[in-house]
């Protein structure tokens, strides 16, 4: 089971932590230990890293925002939340998450100093982190329960998934009253209480400032009672957060111009043998293709020398030669149109039928041409005998002439054969 180095972190200690590491249940897998960042760097090496940032130097808020998509409504949460930050808002960096159960957009800001500095604490220190996110937010509130956590001089009040603050114990009774009474806010059944050892004193406090509230006397259906449940926990508050943490995830802090740049994995140094020998094979088969390529236009620049000479012995009168294969055709269009219009003449035949003799240069060479009895048989050389086969039903193909093979053999790589040509007339 994969484990996650969970990271308790404090401005006001730039260069110590606490940390342990915990499963991907929730469930801390090791002992809760403080130490400077160098010390921690050994284990970050070996876990993706998930920064708690103590949520006092955060502004955490929810926003009625414009249901428009996420670019349109980051735009506007500097207008919507300039009135509850005292420091000049162009220097604050934002993320934000829908809430799921309501119409409130949930925000968290960060001064960008503040956060680069975090940011260069950690890579000094040669660790990676993945996510940064409040710690204020990885507590177990919901629709029916807020949680409070107490923690030295402060108190963490959370009261909804995504939506709590930092502040300090005197003044919590006072927060929590102010909510009570909001109509907009629902009231929770029932508040957890989370004492820091054996220290009660703030949990008792809260109790008498609220006990109205607590009296099951004061019952009704419009002010029902609020059950308080305290709980002691030890150590540090990594005990409660680790639970909870994955619901933070998306305020992660690492997000828009703070998104980490993606780094080559160590893995390539293993696979850089087999890249080499990839592109080596790359280069050699492109060279062999080239080198083929050329051969193939060089003898394609021989045959057409040779055909342009076929047409120079047969036509000695022509002077500029450009498709001589075309050409030719047209020649003997002509010759046949000064000569009759038998359809059994030499003229004819070789008319009809030069175009699909020749059309498949690759596979056939013509050898011979014989006239005899209006009848021509041309004599072929093919790489196979599938080419002579093809050749001859395409000129079975024209209604003016028919063909057929009178013989056929095999010499090595070649197939030597005889088409005999005649009109249909």
């Amino acid at each position: 089971m994969s484990e996650t180095l969970l990271i308790h972190y404090n401005i006001e200690q730039p260069q110590h932590a606490t940390w342990a590491l915990c499963n991907d249940t929730g469930e801390l897998t090791g002992k809760i230990t403080s130490s400077t960042l160098d010390e921690l760097s050994e284990h970050a090496n070996r876990h993706p890293v998930v920064v708690l940032l103590n949520s006092q130097c955060l502004h955490i808020n929810q926003l009625q925002l414009p249901p428009t998509n996420k670019q349109k409504m980051l735009k506007a949460v500097p207008f919507a939340i300039e009135e509850f930050i005292a420091e000049d808002i162009e220097n604050f960096h934002f993320v934000i998450c829908k809430a799921k159960q309501s119409d409130l957009t949930s925000v968290v800001g960060i001064d960008k100093k503040t956060l680069q500095g975090i940011i260069d604490a950690f890579q000094h220190a040669n660790i990676k982190i993945e996510k940064i996110i409040p710690d204020s937010l990885c507590m177990a509130a919901n629709e029916s329960q807020w949680v409070c956590l107490n923690y030295l001089d402060n108190t963490y009040l959370q009261t909804d998934n995504l939506c709590s603050m930092f502040l300090p114990h005197d003044i919590l009774p006072y927060v929590i009253n102010k909510k009570l009474d909001d109509d907009t806010q629902t009231s929770p059944e029932k508040i957890l209480f989370f004492n820091e050892g054996e220290n009660t004193a703030v949990f008792e406090q809260l109790q008498t400032d609220l006990s109205e509230r607590f009296t099951q006397n004061n019952n009704t259906d419009q002010n029902p009672a609020i059950e308080m449940i305290a709980i002691v926990y030890n150590q540090h508050p990594l005990v409660v957060f680790c639970g909870q943490y994955k619901q933070a995830l998306p305020l992660n802090l690492l997000q828009h111009d703070f998104k980490p740049k993606r780094q080559s994995s160590g893995l390539w140094h293993h696979w850089r043998m087999a890249a080499s020998l990839a592109i080596i094979w790359l280069v050699l088969s492109l060279g062999l293709s080239g080198f083929q390529y050329a051969q193939l236009k060089e003898e394609n620049k021989v045959t057409q020398r040779k055909i342009e000479k076929i047409y120079k012995s047969a036509f000695p009168q022509s002077r500029k030669i450009i498709n001589p294969r075309v050409q030719m055709a047209q020649k003997l269009k002509q010759l046949k149109s000064n000569t009759g219009s038998s359809s059994n003449g030499l003229l004819f035949l070789l008319a009809e039928s030069f175009g699909t003799v020749g059309s498949d240069k690759k596979n056939i060479t013509l050898q011979s041409l014989t006239f005899r009895n209006n009848r021509i048989d041309i004599g072929l050389d093919s790489n196979n005998l599938q080419a002579i086969e093809t050749l001859n039903k395409n000129l079975n193909n024209n209604t003016k002439i028919k063909a057929e093979i009178t013989s056929s053999s095999s010499e090595k790589n070649k197939v030597k054969g005889n088409i005999r040509i005649a009109g249909r007339g």
